[in-house]
């Protein structure tokens, strides 16, 4: 198996977070990490050398090229279905976006056991504490159904409003999967209709959710919230006892990959998280608290970029 992400310089800090939450386990010994190039520095690349990580710069896919006018995380969204391309010999592929990190390894192995069933393991975004059944529930659909009208049209987002996102911020398929050839295969249809920033995403959802029942029946595996926990959903509770943080509500199940996935999180930086057994502390959620006391010391940046800043066209067709 390898564990997949992308990162631009920007973002290093939050990669390097991510690549040493792994490199930290014992369990994760042997496991081959890679990462697509979105500019990084000569010094970050090093590091990552360092870590034996494999880098690779993507191509721009699916007729777009530098003068599409379309930012430079657009190249890595559009890649991620491309995994086995770019970083050949391997038997499963794992994305995982350079703001999650791994907190317990056997969520990890909960993706590899997934995988081996033949199409894909990914993790709804279902939970009894996500702020989507509550109160954004309303907005939330809407969202959804406004995604899926614009790629695929109004009857697609009638049939699929009331569905949960499939989170493609972590996931992992075997290279046998059929899912690979068809996900690129919808995203090619949807650029058609809108350069919308959830393109691989809801295409994705799409694929799976047109043919559910099969997919199903084929291997496809849901895993629980605890494996990709997005932080823009529901903090997360903080356990002083054990150290870790945990689902909000009893039995406190230890989250094994933490999502920081919230920009309104990232501007702030910290935020008030709860404790289990009463109380708040303020925390980043980053691995380590963002205390990577390695040779490359980085910070997170005062204010990170939007797509908007990048220069990004947005059209009528784009959420």
């Amino acid at each position: 198996m390898i564990i997949v992400t992308a990162s631009s310089q920007e973002f290093f800090h939050f990669l390097q977070g991510m690549i040493l939450s792994i490199r930290d386990k014992t369990e994760a010994a042997g496991i081959a990490l890679g990462c697509l190039d979105l500019g990084l520095t000569e010094a970050q690349k090093q590091w990552l050398r360092a870590q034996d990580v494999t880098l690779v710069t993507p191509e721009w896919d699916f007729g777009l090229d530098e003068g599409s006018g379309m930012p430079l995380p657009f190249k890595a969204i559009l890649a991620r279905p491309r995994l086995p391309k770019y970083f050949p010999g391997h038997d499963i592929y794992m994305h995982m976006d350079a703001d999650a990190w791994v907190q317990d390894w056997t969520v990890i192995d909960l993706y590899r056991a997934g995988a081996m069933k033949g199409l894909l393991a990914i993790a709804p975004e279902i939970d009894r504490s996500f702020i989507s059944n509550y109160g954004t529930s309303r907005s939330y659909r809407a969202f959804i159904a406004k995604i899926y009208s614009e790629l695929f049209g109004a009857e697609a987002a009638a049939k699929y409003r009331d569905y949960p996102i499939l989170n493609t911020g972590v996931f992992a398929m075997p290279a046998s999967s059929p899912l690979w050839e068809r996900w690129v295969a919808r995203i090619g249809k949807s650029l058609s209709n809108g350069r919308n920033f959830h393109v691989e995403q809801a295409s994705l959802n799409y694929e799976v959710f047109e043919n559910f029942d099969a997919y199903i029946s084929s291997g496809l595996e849901f895993l629980p919230a605890r494996c990709n926990w997005v932080c823009h959903q529901a903090l997360p509770k903080f356990d002083p006892t054990r150290g870790l943080l945990v689902e909000p509500f009893l039995p406190h199940a230890v989250i094994g990959v933490v999502h920081r996935a919230s920009d309104d999180f990232k501007q702030k930086k910290t935020g008030e998280v709860a404790m289990v057994g009463g109380g708040f502390v303020e925390m980043n959620l980053k691995y380590r608290e963002g205390c990577y006391d390695t040779n490359l010391s980085t910070t997170e940046p005062e204010k990170l970029g939007r797509w908007q800043d990048a220069g990004f066209e947005w059209t009528e067709k784009t959420l």
